[in-house]
């Protein structure tokens, strides 16, 4: 179902599609003419068309040609120093060193069981079956 043509919404197809009604969505452009013939229609036409004649005589000024050569040397960036690279891998090799050790402690608390190891009905806790009782 498409929304009447009231003044409101003239106004909007105007505002975003300016002062050419050719240039408006195809549904909209039939209503649009026919609500052209009202002076408040005319008023708004002739606000986007001058808007309109605004923006197609808008002209962006060219660069100044010292323009690219600041941003090209502001490209430029230092190296890094082999002194910055040497504490980088330090850095790793911490790291490293720190994965192997966890890998290395899980896998061992995984494997190796305690030397007094629980009888069989013998929790953390204590003997179970003096707990039911």
């Amino acid at each position: 179902m498409r929304e009447p043509m009231t003044l409101d919404r003239f106004r909007a197809l105007a505002d975003a599609y300016g002062g050419v009604i050719a240039r408006w969505p195809e549904d909209q452009r039939n209503a649009a003419m026919r609500f052209a013939a009202h002076p408040e229609a005319v008023t708004i036409l002739q606000e986007a068309s001058a808007v309109d004649t605004m923006l197609d005589a808008w002209s962006v000024p060219a660069p100044a040609s010292s323009l690219s050569d600041r941003i090209a040397g502001r490209r430029a960036m230092p190296h890094p120093s082999p002194a910055g690279r040497v504490r980088w891998w330090w850095s790793g090799i911490g790291i490293a060193a720190a994965l192997a050790g966890a890998a290395s402690g899980t896998a061992a608390v995984a494997t190796v069981s305690p030397g007094d190891a629980p009888q069989e009905n013998v929790t953390s806790f204590g003997a179970v079956d003096l707990q039911e009782g």
